[in-house]
């Protein structure tokens, strides 16, 4: 009961600190799209996803590789082995994180003039060099957190960076926005490099006061942890290296075959700022309530796996399952039918509203995707999924190729797609081979379906009939919203979608 309880509290912890920095994120992206403009967002899109692989390169799998051999060591109650262990993950990250700064800086003018075209990439990605140490420690640490099941502090360090990162970004911003968009892209790099000092000596201190009080004792030295640690990180990173220079390349293909298309150089930038910086921020951001399932069903399903509780296993799949589909169909029809809404309130940009209307439809599979990779992990099914995402990541630098020239920015949404589809397909296909899922389409799809559509054209109705707005626009928005949900959790218990045995498991995972 008391590992119930526990797990029911690091998934309430994990859901509010994923709601709060998505939404700080959000804001966030909305200030900095003001500030920049739709080409300036291209721009410092394009530049983040170099940054990105950059990432990739610094962890290098060193935050699994801290979860497993943690939580092995604890399990076996070694106290030393906690300790060799993350000082041996620590010099990991830290190797890693230096070797992928030095890169970076070393190559960014080649990185900023011919594979960018924009010389005023070159100071932000030199700036971003010297976060990435940082990062790759931070990882490792919040690594031992999670094995610990002590989430609340590496959750914390995330929100004191985010708020770090918007106080330096906007002082930044003022002093250098007025010389260009190339000087603001590095305000905004430089505040991130700010952000990921401060978080790093915050969840440090934190680590080390932690182990001091938890993990100070002797026990028996285990072997072969350094063996150990590469076998789980380096398998890892060599995957993600691939999936991640593929999205790169993605990303940097997509302005050049807009521009082959017609577009010019800055409309190109625009349109690609636009879908990546700021509707896939809104249209992911719900995903918060999920990506604690997906985070804390990792150690839950491999517990019950290594006990060869199968049935436990099949229970799990079957209500995260059906859990995720009401929540992902009601989002997806929430923005569909507000997309109008949804872009002006947040952005005041109809092309963002007509991007969200469009790609609303696509929510279910990504949303389900994230889970189905979450609980895949869990019953040791990574290496698969990296096989996956590479195979998709692929397919989609591909499709970019070719497709986007002779069809713009529609054959980008197309390929986002037929990308995710396929990607979703091969996980549910690979879990259905473990796992007996339970599944009922008609209660868990078509009903939710028919209730959020019937939610959202009750709401429409009674805004058109009434002609009233209630406070200023965006307290009038926000109301609507939430009658939406209201209605729509009504019409789920209703037509008995959502039961009650249903609705107090999930005040469970919030009510300790």
């Amino acid at each position: 009961m008391k590992r119930i309880r526990t797990f029911a509290l690091n998934v309430a912890l994990l859901t509010i600190t994923s709601l709060v920095m998505r939404s700080i994120a959000v804001g966030f992206n909305v200030y900095i799209s003001g500030k920049l403009g739709d080409a300036g967002m291209g721009l410092f899109t394009l530049v983040m996803s170099v940054y990105g692989f950059s990432v990739t390169l610094a962890l290098s799998g060193v935050n699994l590789a801290a979860t497993r051999l943690t939580a092995e060591a604890a399990g076996h109650e070694s106290d030393i082995s906690v300790r060799v262990g993350m000082r041996r993950c620590l010099t990991y990250g830290a190797s890693f994180g230096l070797l992928s700064g030095t890169l970076l800086f070393t190559l960014a003018e080649p990185i900023g003039l011919k594979l960018l075209n924009d010389a005023r990439t070159l100071d932000s990605l030199r700036i971003l060099a010297f976060s990435l140490p940082f990062v790759s420690i931070s990882s490792a640490v919040s690594g031992y957190f999670t094995a610990v099941r002590r989430v609340a502090k590496s959750s914390s360090s995330q929100v004191v960076g985010q708020l770090v990162r918007i106080m330096a970004t906007a002082w930044l911003l003022s002093v250098f926005l007025p010389s260009g968009i190339g000087y603001a892209c590095f305000a905004v790099s430089a505040g991130a490099v700010i952000s990921e000092t401060v978080t790093f000596v915050y969840i440090y201190i934190l680590y080390r006061h932690d182990l001091k009080n938890h993990y100070n004792g002797p026990g028996a030295l285990e072997k072969n942890i350094t063996h150990r640690l590469f076998g789980i990180a380096i398998p890892v990173a060599l995957t993600t290296y691939v999936r991640s220079g593929l999205l790169t390349v993605e990303h940097l293909l997509i302005p050049v075959g807009l521009r082959k298309h017609g577009d010019s150089g800055e409309r190109s930038l625009a349109t690609y700022g636009v879908l990546h910086g700021m509707v896939f921020p809104i249209v992911l951001f719900p995903m918060s309530f999920l990506s604690a399932f997906a985070g804390m069903l990792v150690p839950e399903l491999a517990e019950a796996k290594a006990r060869g509780n199968f049935p436990r296993i099949n229970g799990i799949a079957s209500r995260v399952y059906q859990i995720s589909l009401l929540f992902a169909v009601g989002i997806a029809g929430y923005m569909m039918s507000f997309s109008v809404d949804l872009g002006y309130a947040i952005y005041n940009n109809g092309e963002a509203a007509e991007f969200i209307r469009i790609m609303a439809p696509l929510i279910p599979v990504m949303y389900i995707d994230h889970i189905t990779d979450g609980m895949l992990k869990g019953l040791g099914e990574q290496l698969y999924i990296m096989r996956v995402n590479i195979f998709d990541a692929s397919l989609s630098c591909l499709l970019v190729w070719i497709v986007l020239p002779m069809a713009g920015i529609k054959g980008y949404v197309a390929i986002i797609f037929i990308a995710e589809i396929i990607n979703t397909a091969l996980s549910i296909a690979r879990l259905l081979t473990i796992v007996e899922l339970k599944c009922k389409i008609f209660r868990w799809l078509i009903l939710p379906l028919l209730c959020i559509a019937g939610s959202a054209s009750c709401i429409h109705m009674i805004t058109e009939i009434s002609d009233i707005v209630i406070g200023s626009p965006a307290v009038f928005f926000i109301l609507r919203t939430a009658l939406t949900g209201v209605l729509y959790v009504l019409f789920l218990r209703l037509t008995n979608s959502l039961s009650g045995e249903d609705a107090r498991w999930i005040r469970s995972i919030f009510v300790k």
